[in-house]
């Protein structure tokens, strides 16, 4: 390892001093070997990702995009490299370009937190939507850094409803915080397969983001859950609550929401008066915080 190491500095040595010695690289011609299928060519643009002298790596980048296919074996073979900025643009290029043979050593990165700004392999990833990557991006979800769970969560949207039965799975051992981020990924993705396990959340630390989810997935069958949560102390799953019960709730809430009118909160109050006005097709007014009644504004379309 450290002499592959000592190979990739004297490479990235010989560049420079040939940018010193001979003007501006020809990135024309790089770019145009390695668009024929030059092993050696595609190969030094790719150690250019990592040079950010005259912004070298950033001017690559799009071009290694554009060539594509080509530049798919040259990419894999970096992919551990040591250079942060090139380990970056190598990963994005392979998520971007969607190789699927990208996930491992992507993944591989991804679970290493020694790495810095690992997020980027996590959205590559998503970008790749590989099937194998599921597991990797339900592991980050407990990852110690906050942007790498919110870009393995969004990862997983992206998967869509191939997403769903991994993440139901994942939830009841996980981690509060692993399982908040699942929860709220089953939210976006709205499939109804997710209704019992988030059911089985909404009293938990993780209720908040569990409400939130079930108004997501339109099911009547929410309705008593989001009811009860109404009455919950905390004034966020108040407000999810009531703003679920807009698209599905019966003349069952009526009562619950009017009492919430009287929310010391006013944007519970809001909440339940713009689902009010939804359920009973008449507009119902609430006290801002002028203690002024007003309409809600419609969100709903």
């Amino acid at each position: 390892m450290r002499l592959f190491q000592i190979i990739i500095c004297f490479l990235l040595m010989l560049i420079l001093v040939a940018c010193q010695q001979q003007g501006p690289i020809d990135l024309d011609a790089y770019v145009e070997k390695a668009r024929m299928g030059d092993a050696e060519a595609s190969r030094q643009l790719v150690e250019m990702l990592g040079v950010d002298k005259n912004r070298l790596g950033e001017k690559v980048y799009p071009m290694i995009v554009d060539i594509g296919k080509p530049m798919i074996d040259a990419l894999l073979t970096s992919v551990q490299t040591d250079n942060r900025a090139q380990r970056e643009r190598i990963i994005a290029a392979l998520g971007t370009l969607r190789v699927e043979k990208a996930v491992q050593p992507i993944s591989a990165v991804l679970r290493n937190k020694e790495l810095k700004r690992r997020y980027v392999a996590a959205w590559a990833l998503g970008e790749i939507r590989q099937e194998d990557a599921i597991e990797h991006l339900l592991h980050a979800l407990g990852d110690p850094e906050a942007v790498v769970r919110h870009y393995a969560t969004g990862a997983l949207i992206k998967f869509n409803r191939s997403a769903v039965e991994p993440l139901i799975a994942f939830i009841p051992a996980a981690g509060h915080v692993a399982a908040g981020a699942a929860i709220r990924a089953l939210g976006d993705i709205g499939d109804k397969r997710s209704l019992d396990v988030l059911l089985n959340q909404v009293e938990g630390p993780n209720r908040k983001d569990a409400i939130l989810a079930l108004g997501k997935l339109r099911d009547a069958r929410a309705e008593k859950a989001l009811i009860d949560g109404l009455n919950d102390e905390d004034w966020e799953v108040r407000m999810n609550a009531a703003m679920a019960l807009g698209p599905i709730g019966t003349q069952r809430s009526v009562a619950v929401l009017e009492k919430a009118l009287n929310d010391e909160i006013m944007v519970v109050r809001e909440w339940s008066a713009r689902s009010l006005s939804v359920i009973q097709g008449t507009t119902v007014f609430y006290r801002d915080a002028h203690g002024e009644m007003v309409e809600p504004y419609s969100v709903y379309h």
